[in-house]
């Protein structure tokens, strides 16, 4: 009973912070660049547009919404800088930096994995493929992404490790050994899966075609098929 509990509080607690953790880090950012530009700005504003000619400028409406516009802003063009060569290396030689700090390190490196993970899982080389599960006498058919396969004994054939992430907060979810029986094939990138499962739905292919069963042979082979977009009509995507 006691064992129970206490996988339970453990599961339940590493649930938690893996999904608390990046939302609480990248709030934490943004309210501090809101802070911040909330700060300075009026003076900024004053030394161009004064206070006693343009006084609707100061609002709290406006300061706010010019906070947030401002916020993004910077956000957008820090997403700008670091996807040029320059931006790279800054990045670079901040991220080596960061990982000489004992604490800090291993908050940063694991986020900022998952977060790679999320939102270029085509890029990854954990996600492998988009398949769509079928459990035996099952409805409904599960999206989750290929990241392996693992021996089980007394079975010849491997079975296939499948993390299925959860709708619309990818950052939990369940890993799954599957047959490769009940592995479909799905004309989805792993990135357009992603982002139809944060989405909810919402943004998605006009048309998702399911195909067939991802064969025992190729689990024999030792080798994971090439997603299934380049044999079927994808036009959609």
């Amino acid at each position: 009973m006691k064992e129970s509990i206490d996988n339970h509080l453990k599961s339940a607690l590493i649930a938690g912070i893996l999904t608390l953790v990046p939302l609480g880090v990248t709030f934490f950012i943004l309210g501090f660049l809101f802070r911040k530009i909330g700060g300075w700005l009026p003076n900024t504003i004053n030394a161009y547009f004064p206070e006693a000619k343009y006084p609707f400028l100061f609002g709290t409406v406006v300061q706010t919404v010019l906070g947030l516009i401002l916020t993004i802003l910077i956000v957008y063009l820090t997403g700008l800088l670091v996807t040029n060569i320059i931006g790279r290396k800054l990045v670079g030689v901040t991220e080596k930096f960061l990982s000489k700090i004992p604490i800090v390190r291993e908050v940063y490196a694991p986020i900022k994995q998952i977060m790679q993970m999320i939102l270029h899982p085509s890029e990854s080389n954990k996600f492998k493929r988009a398949v769509a599960i079928k459990a035996p006498d099952s409805p409904f058919r599960i999206i989750g992404f290929v990241t392996g396969e693992v021996e089980e004994i007394d079975n010849p054939h491997p079975l296939t490790t499948v993390f299925v992430p959860t709708s619309p907060n990818p950052t939990t979810g369940v890993m799954l050994f599957c047959d490769p029986e009940i592995l479909y094939d799905i004309n989805l990138r792993a990135e357009t899966a992603m982002k139809m499962l944060i989405s909810g739905g919402l943004v998605a292919p006009s048309n998702i075609l399911i195909g067939q069963t991802i064969q025992r042979t190729t689990a024999e082979s030792g080798q994971l098929k090439q997603p299934y977009e380049s044999e079927l009509d994808v036009s959609g995507n």
